[in-house]
């Protein structure tokens, strides 16, 4: 047992916490916060008892060594109207390989902004495939944001300044970054700041509604079809239909989750991430077990290839997939090197990544990018260190795979041709009207495709 008597100094301004450190780092068992004294100001002076066991040689907050980046980038907390001034800076910066576009608007009216980084923005070019990342769907799970940011300013600098591997990136990658899908609760967050926001203020947009959970359920729609062995032919595996209910009025689903439903189904993605905060990890589709279960191991037809990008993510970071490294928590994902299956981590009904999956071409993962969802301006350098490369070498997993253009016979192009794998549940479709071609991904190994023209 620990026991020491350390005494910690207060603040006069109640509404602004003050950081004590003990000066040794202790694993605490069991701690008890009594009053002691009452003020006539209202405020009080408390007795913390901690029960606990000293932790040498570990790392503590006295002792941390400062991890610091080559790159002049802005590394702060940006509200919603600073976050617009900043993309616009960027774009200014980099006319010619930066666009700035909206999807739509907020609960409250906030313009949901996207930055797109191309060599020729504003276009979609035949064989170059199409890459997101989505931040901020949780509002109060910032970093995403503020590295999103980064990596605007991070691909505009050294695209100018020659980076062969950012030219390679731009050049033959359309890339769109949302640094905000929930700006309404984000700007919640940030009224509050880090240390006041708490695990839950600012989750939510501003109609109570957790956007993760509320994209159309298709996983049991499908099931449902399989399980009457009706996939594929009168159900199809993939580019699954949305329930006519959904698109009605008196369903309830955000108009952020409407906006970017418009937008997978307008841009021919083909690779995204989903940045969230509070674990570090990545997790992979399906996020919903079967028959509503709490938890359970629910892979896709695409397992090994989800596995492969979700392991892309973390071998790159800097400790996510170390199984030494300290939990977050409570959940160890040492098994998976920083990888898990969604649904074995816990079931997410209605998640944007199995939307994905199975109502577009895209593949999709979510990437838990650091311990804290709101952690303090000063950490925001070294968490940009930690995720750098991993953003980078994620996005470059999108020109693995099949990929091509289909023609017939009069070397027409035909749109919405579909392209079966044999012996795989999972087909992919071309685009449509100009967006024609097709990527698909998949694990190493030889293949048998099948071409066919879609009926529908």
């Amino acid at each position: 047992m620990f026991l020491f008597l350390q005494y910690f100094t207060g603040n006069k301004d109640q509404e602004t916490p003050v950081q004590n450190i003990f000066s040794n780092p202790v694993v605490a068992r069991f701690i008890r916060i009594n009053p002691q004294n009452w003020y006539h100001n209202g405020s009080l002076c408390l007795r913390m008892e901690v029960l606990g066991c000293p932790l040498k040689g570990h790392w503590s907050p006295a002792a941390r060594k400062e991890i610091r980046s080559p790159d002049r980038l802005d590394f702060k907390h940006h509200n919603y109207k600073e976050m617009r001034k900043f993309m616009q800076v960027i774009k200014n910066e980099c006319p010619d390989i930066a666009r700035i576009y909206t999807i739509g608007k907020s609960y409250q009216g906030r313009k949901l902004y996207v930055m797109e980084m191309s060599d020729n923005p504003g276009v979609h070019e035949p064989g170059e495939p199409e890459f997101r990342y989505v931040a901020g769907m949780h509002g109060n799970e910032v970093l995403g944001k503020e590295l999103l940011l980064n990596l605007m300013q991070f691909l505009c600098h050294h695209y100018y300044a020659g980076d062969t591997h950012v030219g390679f990136l731009i050049n033959n990658t359309r890339i769109h970054l949302l640094p905000s899908m929930n700006p309404d609760g984000s700007e919640v967050a940030y009224m509050k700041g880090s240390e006041l926001s708490g695990w839950a203020l600012g989750r939510w947009n501003q109609q109570g509604i957790d956007l993760n959970h509320n994209f159309a359920d298709l996983n049991s729609l499908l099931w449902k079809a399989e399980e009457e062995n009706k996939v594929p032919h009168d159900f199809p595996n993939h580019h699954v239909p949305v329930p006519d209910w959904y698109n009605t009025d008196k369903a309830l689903v955000a108009p952020e989750t409407r906006a970017v439903i418009a937008w997978m189904e307008k841009y021919p993605f083909v690779l995204g991430g989903s940045l969230h905060g509070g674990e570090l990890v990545v997790t992979y589709p399906y996020d919903m077990a079967r028959d509503w279960a709490p938890s359970g191991l629910t892979p896709t037809p695409d397992n090994s290839f989800f596995k492969w990008l979700a392991t892309a993510y973390a071998s790159s970071h800097r400790n996510m997939a170390d199984p030494h490294r300290r939990m977050c928590h409570y959940d160890d994902f040492s098994p998976g090197r920083g990888t898990v299956n969604g649904a074995a981590w816990h079931t997410v009904p209605g998640s944007m990544d199995d939307f994905s999956y199975l109502h577009t071409n895209c593949f999709e993962v979510t990437i838990e990018q650091g311990c804290d969802k709101f952690p303090p301006a000063v950490e925001l350098e070294e968490e940009w260190e930690n995720n750098k490369q991993p953003l980078l070498t994620f996005m470059e997993q999108v020109h693995r795979g099949l990929t091509g253009i289909v023609h017939d016979e009069e070397d027409h192009v035909i749109a919405n041709a579909v392209i079966v794998v044999d012996g795989h549940n999972h087909d992919v479709r071309t685009g449509l009207w100009c967006h024609n071609h097709f990527s698909f991904h998949k694990y190493f190994g030889s293949y048998n495709c099948i071409l066919m023209q879609n009926k529908q």
